[in-house]
């Protein structure tokens, strides 16, 4: 059997921090994917190629308990932890492949990168939620357990919880929301043990959007890290990550509204109050969501009638959004930000989200 899975990754226009306290977040699938190729073998043997991070495939093998046994691979198994954790959570959840069953794993997360002068950067896309969400559809339907993945609500719970072991626990899942429906998603997390809610937002043709890249990848683990740290730091504190996400999470909540109503201009408002709401948290907590290079970006494009810019999810680097509803104001800000450095990367909406193909041979 060959099995071609594929899946967009994302970035978070709108409700970045809040989301973790229950605000929506305003979510978009883009045209890079991550594809996974995986081809049945005749043998028991398995054997994984991810040209991103490997310099050669490497050996691996399913063992009787299901678990995967990277003896063969040596220490640069700790390369593809992703994949391992993936495999061990279906595993799990009683839907991991069979031992003796062999096959050959392509990785490709070459898109989430460009190439800026001699360096290869991350544009913080989500690769490793859009990985997750192709890979683990693969192996189900590779492992005959296809029909778990059909419900994509349900499906959706057990890929946010292989991504979150993945990470450490973190994260609000939108990134592996975006990329299993595509689209641009109104996400939010209930609470409790309520199943998160994903529902699709129509783009009003009036709102023009352009995506800039900072010049530097960011971590955000590494800043949800330091968000927590603060916040525990003392009462204070915490009252005011409670005031803070309560601000947010009311901009959040208009800015859905808005774009449910088709109001442009009522979403550029609700950007650029949300962008002045990120920037006095990190002040007060430490986190560098405006950076440097976010702050230099803003300064060109709020030059220019009409526009808002704001990083998008973490911040600290990355991607971020430049707002407008002329499309010649866009043009101008792009054109001054290239006049000073900064990259526009072209990026669309992608409305497919997952795409898995399955045949018997590897021609179809």
């Amino acid at each position: 059997m060959n099995i071609v899975a594929s899946a967009p990754g994302k970035l978070v226009l709108l409700g970045e921090y809040a989301v973790l306290e229950g605000a929506p977040a305003i979510t978009m699938a883009v045209d890079r994917r991550a594809s996974v190729r995986l081809r049945s073998r005749a043998d028991a043997a398995c054997e994984a190629q991810a040209p991103d991070v490997l310099d050669a495939p490497l050996r691996f093998a399913i063992g009787s308990n299901g678990l995967p046994d990277w003896t063969a691979a040596g220490a640069a198994a700790a390369k593809l932890n992703l994949v391992d954790e993936v495999l061990r959570g279906l595993a799990d959840e009683q839907l991991g492949v069979a031992a003796g069953g062999g096959f050959d794993l392509a990785l490709d997360t070459s898109a989430f990168f460009d190439a800026i002068g001699a360096s290869r950067s991350k544009l913080g896309l989500g690769s490793s939620a859009a990985l997750t969400v192709a890979l683990a559809s693969a192996l189900v339907a590779q492992s005959g357990h296809s029909d778990a993945a059909q419900d994509r609500a349900v499906w959706l719970n057990r890929l946010l919880g292989l991504h979150r072991k993945f990470q450490g626990g973190q994260g609000s899942g939108v990134d592996v929301a975006t990329s299993l429906y595509g689209g641009v998603l109104s996400y939010r997390l209930p609470g409790g043990d309520a199943a998160p809610l994903a529902a699709p937002l129509a783009w009003p043709t009036g709102l023009h959007t352009a995506f800039i890249w900072s010049g530097c990848s960011a971590s955000t683990p590494k800043f949800l890290s330091i968000l927590r740290d603060w916040r525990r730091g003392n009462a204070a504190n915490d009252a005011e990550y409670r005031a803070r996400m309560d601000a947010l999470t009311a901009t959040a909540q208009d800015a859905v509204a808005a774009l449910a109503g088709g109001d442009s201009a009522g979403f550029l408002r609700c950007a650029s109050l949300y962008a002045q709401d990120l920037r006095a948290l990190g002040s007060a907590s430490g986190v560098s969501i405006w950076s440097a290079e976010h702050e230099a970006i803003a300064a060109i494009a709020n030059a220019h009638d009409g526009a808002v810019y704001k990083p998008c999810g973490a911040g600290g680097g990355d991607v971020g959004v430049v707002f407008a509803m002329n499309p010649d104001s866009l043009a101008a800000v792009v054109a001054a930000l290239a006049a000073s450095g900064f990259a526009n990367v072209p990026l669309a909406v992608d409305p497919t989200g997952l795409r898995l193909t399955l045949s018997e041979s590897e021609e179809a």
